[in-house]
């Protein structure tokens, strides 16, 4: 598990700079809502919108679908802390998140990847 998040977090660092100074919104989960049961939604919600990061390059459209992938893959999934319904109800995990520009999207990603790694490590 801790090998495939760190090869999808230098992934996910070749799509943010193939991205440059683009400002397209994207629904994201804020670092707010990154509590223990909000964490699997939360990861749905990155790899559902992963395919709005504005890219045009051939290598990084593939690449993103690979990261998408490898993020739905049973080794990641099982991982991840498993909560109850009434205790994800509890937490208040939002079903629709605000939208922010896509760097801000990369960042809130990329510490949900940094979330997850450090608790498996």
């Amino acid at each position: 598990m801790i090998l495939t998040l760190g090869k999808v977090m230098n992934e996910l660092e070749k799509i943010k700079k193939g991205m440059g100074k683009s400002t397209t919104l994207i629904n994201s989960p804020t670092t707010n809502d990154l509590k223990d049961c909000c964490i699997a939604p939360a990861l749905d919600s990155f790899r559902h919108n992963m395919t709005r990061l504005p890219v045009t390059n051939a290598k990084l459209i593939k690449l993103r679908g690979k990261i998408s992938r490898e993020l739905s893959k049973k080794i990641i999934l099982n991982g991840l802390p498993s909560c109850k319904p009434e205790e994800t109800q509890k937490a208040q995990c939002e079903s629709s998140y605000s939208e922010v520009d896509s760097q801000t999207f990369m960042q809130n990603f990329r510490t949900l990847l940094q979330k997850i790694y450090a608790s498996q490590a």
